[in-house]
């Protein structure tokens, strides 16, 4: 999997004691092409599978070691079609990469990865 440094905007227990979410923010409105910024939320994305599987989710949040985990995209003022579509299709593909299904498979520190994505405004 790809090492690299990502900034997940917040950390919170889900709505089940065996849930924790790593919850990103994206805010718009987006003055440059929108395929930049989906770019961005991928590369985002990533980051938090890569954080959750390979422990550094349970290194900073112990109590989060071998739960269900839900990577959250929580989204103002953004194009939704674009943003919804973009989050579908990685939401249900990510997880039939082989080095995804295979890193969660033999991963002790998270039992099940699932997304999310929220819309608002904010005026």
């Amino acid at each position: 999997m790809t090492k690299q440094d990502t900034t997940v905007d917040f950390i919170a227990r889900g709505s089940s004691p065996d849930e924790w979410k790593m919850v990103l923010v994206e805010s718009g409105p987006w003055t440059t092409p929108t395929d930049f910024h989906l770019r961005r939320i991928q590369e985002r994305l990533y980051g938090c599978l890569d954080a959750a599987i390979d422990g550094k989710l349970a290194e900073k949040f112990p109590d989060s070691l071998g739960k269900n985990v839900v990577i959250q995209l929580d989204c103002y003022n953004v194009p939704r079609d674009e943003a919804e579509a973009f989050f579908k299709r990685f939401a249900d593909g990510v997880l039939s990469v082989p080095d995804y299904k295979d890193g969660l498979a033999r991963s002790r520190f998270v039992r099940k990865l699932s997304f999310e994505i929220t819309f608002d405004s904010i005026h």
